[in-house]
């Protein structure tokens, strides 16, 4: 019983690690990708034109590109595309003034 409850404890502290910092992690293109389901080439092209939150570190000579967990969601949020009942309202309301 007291392995059970030993068990149990860890994987609720570990339940609650994750998440609790997974906002503010921070992460590498891969998970961009990932979680926007774009390629890397679209990500690249979206921080050349700064159309998408990154950071930019240098080691060495190269550059490397780092995100922000959070930053990534809020961003893939505000470009939300609205239902087409929603879109009909903004058009009434446009006609009707």
């Amino acid at each position: 019983m007291d392995e059970l409850k030993k068990i149990l404890s860890e994987v609720m502290n570990e339940c609650m690690n994750t998440n609790g910092s997974s906002d503010s992690d921070i992460i590498g293109i891969d998970e961009v990708c990932k979680m926007t389901g774009m390629s890397k080439y679209t990500v690249y092209k979206k921080t050349s034109n700064r159309e998408i939150p990154f950071y930019k570190s240098t080691l060495g000579r190269r550059s490397v590109l780092r995100f922000v967990r959070s930053e990534i969601r809020t961003w893939m949020l505000r470009h939300r595309i609205g239902t087409v009942d929603e879109f009909l309202e903004e058009q009434d309301g446009v006609y009707n003034k």
